[in-house]
């Protein structure tokens, strides 16, 4: 048996043990794929996974691309430890080989989830959870370099609309796996994700048509297979909100959500409408660095709160809600609201952000921000906006250090 698709770090022959092991690889197919070693037969952990992708509202494409990438990094092993990198920080874990390990068990802790980091339900249900926030568009120049034409120019949304699996295998790949571009495999990534969505065991499963993951819970247990269909708590007349605190539910509007430059501030009474543009009124946010989050917060303050917002001129985005604290006028909170400012400090994290939406969650609250500088390092570039969804628990995981407004926002 040839296993050309063998988990980062790992030797083939290694990765065909294992494969062997897990009664994984079906070597009596005779398509192309089999001919190359990367036709798969779901086991047990396989098809949990895409169950509780179904159960969260993805399409049987989108989740093959997953099982598709999974099946390469890890062979569908959650205890698969990378070999030959002797740095435990570099060392991938799991069955998407996150990096360091310990990136489990901080999710975990954040979300209240128990038991073991090597478990694959809770693996699973931190795939599902973080397939909503953790993807980035580092990789689109190159996938699109490759000939492909992602939806809407982002990767996440190519995922999420893939009519084939081999798109959404290269969606999640370049937006959520990010590997060594170099060394990536993509082909064999996209024969396991067709391998994937050929098989009976995703056949025999209820997919939606297409990706609708909004209003979609997080399936409980990755194992559960009662087709009991799961709402949104925001839909929910009768949904517990006891642990919701004083968090105000609502929606701002205006920031999109399909691009990553702020060439969309150009229709706004900002003027931004390319790369060097900051902003047509004279305040003083300029000092605040180029495209930095720090800048981005105050724009868009300034448009959504009628040009009623100062410059607070603190050291760092990450303590402004600190700043609200203790400064006459101000308000801050541990509870969201529309229109708020948003603070990540602590763990590595210096961010402020705008909460564009909030709304219900499992988790008590869950909220839409928008931000500049989005994993750009400090640079600051035209091309670094963002908006996301984070839970309460994932708020808490990057370091949340409080929602602060001016109180003449009357939030």
């Amino acid at each position: 048996m040839v296993v050309v698709g063998a988990p980062a770090g790992m030797t083939a022959t290694t990765a065909a043990t294992m494969a062997d092991m897990a009664d994984c690889t079906d070597d009596t197919d005779t398509t192309a794929a089999a001919a190359t070693g990367t036709t798969v037969t779901p086991n047990d952990v396989a098809v949990s996974l895409a169950r509780a992708f179904a159960k969260a509202g993805y399409s049987r494409a989108s989740t093959a691309g997953v099982l598709g990438v999974i099946q390469f990094e890890s062979g569908m092993n959650p205890a698969q430890e990378q070999i030959g990198e002797p740095d435990p920080m570099l060392r991938g874990y799991g069955l998407n080989q996150w990096t360091p390990r310990s990136k489990i068990r901080d999710w975990m802790d954040a979300n209240h989830v128990s038991g073991e980091d090597s478990d694959a339900d809770v693996q699973i249900r931190m795939l599902v959870a973080t397939a909503q926030t953790d993807f980035n568009n580092h990789f689109l120049a190159a996938v699109r370099a490759e000939g492909h034409e992602p939806t809407d120019n982002d990767l996440r949304t190519w995922w999420l609309k893939a009519d084939n699996p081999e798109d959404a295998a290269v969606a999640w790949m370049a937006g959520y796996g990010r590997p060594y571009w170099a060394d990536r495999h993509e082909k064999e990534r996209e024969q396991y994700a067709r391998s994937y969505y050929d098989s009976k065991e995703l056949a025999d499963i209820d997919f939606p048509s297409e990706s609708n993951p909004d209003g979609k819970k997080d399936a409980a247990s990755p194992s559960d297979t009662s087709d009991t269909s799961d709402t949104d708590a925001s839909c929910d007349a009768d949904a517990d909100d006891s642990s919701d605190g004083d968090a105000k539910y609502g929606d701002v509007g205006g920031a999109p959500t399909n691009t990553h430059d702020f060439g969309w501030m150009c229709a706004t009474k900002l003027k931004i409408c390319h790369a060097g543009d900051m902003g047509a009124p004279p305040l003083d946010w300029q000092a605040m660095g180029d495209y930095q989050c720090y800048w981005y917060w105050l724009a868009r303050s300034w448009l959504v709160h009628d040009g009623d917002v100062i410059n607070p001129h603190t050291a760092n985005g990450g303590q402004l809600s600190d700043w609200a604290a203790g400064t006459k006028g101000w308000t801050r909170s541990d509870e969201p609201r529309p229109g708020a400012g948003v603070c990540f400090w602590g763990g590595g994290n210096n961010h402020v952000a705008f909460v564009e939406k909030v709304d219900k969650d499992p988790s008590g609250w869950k909220i839409m921000i928008s931000e500049g500088n989005f994993n750009d390092g400090g640079a600051g570039l035209w091309t670094s906006y963002n908006a996301r969804w984070l839970t309460k628990g994932e708020y808490a995981a990057a370091s949340g250090n409080g929602f602060f407004w001016k109180d003449s926002w009357k939030l």
